[in-house]
């Protein structure tokens, strides 16, 4: 929060105490604060606790982190980018392609949504190979993410809540 903001709360707190005064250094008590004041410190102090309240859900959604290590792995990841569409409802995740050694020019490709695998395939060199693969991965992902949000809502749902007893 801003200085103003800690200055405004130190007015009203000296405004509105109802503090005993020093009679050595003053000779009169404090004022009330005007109601002006009062509602406009209110009014502040509410704008401020919305600020943080949406500060803390703003989140940097539909991250794609590429972790491959041949050109094969690299097409596939450029393929996967630009096929790569979200859907309208997905929100909060990061979506990771790895990629590890197999056999001689054969790898395996992963694609995990918010570290859960989502899918995963032998990666062959042949462009063609690649391009369907992308492909597949991309209507795969999109399909998990547009569900996500009803998995989560089963998984959080009376089913799993309980009474607690055994």
């Amino acid at each position: 929060m801003g200085k103003e903001f800690v200055i405004l709360v130190f007015i009203f707190m000296a405004f509105t105490s109802n503090a005993q005064t020093d009679t050595v250094t003053t000779a009169k008590p404090l004022k009330e604060a005007p109601a002006s004041l009062k509602s406009l410190l209110n009014k502040i102090i509410t704008e401020e606790t919305q600020k943080t309240k949406n500060d803390a859900e703003i989140e940097i959604d539909g991250l794609l982190i590429e972790e491959t290590k041949t050109k094969s792995g690299k097409d596939f990841y450029d393929q996967f980018y630009r096929d790569w569409i979200a859907p309208k409802n997905a929100k909060n995740y990061t979506i990771f392609i790895t990629e590890k050694p197999y056999r001689l020019t054969t790898t395996m490709i992963e694609i995990q949504i918010n570290e859960t695998l989502v899918f995963q395939s032998f990666l062959q060199p042949r462009a063609d190979i690649v391009e369907e693969l992308a492909e597949q991965a991309v209507a795969t992902t999109q399909i998990y993410l547009q569900n996500y949000e009803e998995i989560v809502r089963q998984l959080d749902g009376d089913d799993r809540s309980g009474t607690g007893i055994y």
